[in-house]
């Protein structure tokens, strides 16, 4: 079942954040306690495994309304590219 409120704004900011390694890790305690209120049913992420859980949301993404959704923010065609699932998973797990 695809994820229906991942929005492309959201998938284009995690491809610009993975593509610099300069970025620090994410506050995971913050994020933790986010998924935590929302009821997540997941394991608390590390930072060994959050790189690799969202990488399985991913493939769950409906990536034509997440590219639909983005289109009205975008300058360059070509910044389509980062918003796909081979070029996030590459650059969440190489």
């Amino acid at each position: 079942m695809p994820l229906r409120n991942t929005k492309g704004r959201d998938l284009y900011d995690l491809g610009w954040y993975l593509a610099d390694p300069n970025w620090p890790s994410p506050n995971l305690t913050l994020l933790n306690n986010a998924l935590q209120q929302t009821n997540w049913a997941g394991p608390e992420l590390t930072d060994v495994s959050w790189r690799s859980v969202v990488a399985v949301h991913l493939d769950r993404v409906d990536w034509q309304r997440a590219r639909q959704d983005l289109l009205p923010f975008i300058v360059r065609r070509q910044e389509l590219e980062l918003v796909e699932r081979e070029t996030l998973k590459k650059l969440l797990i190489g």
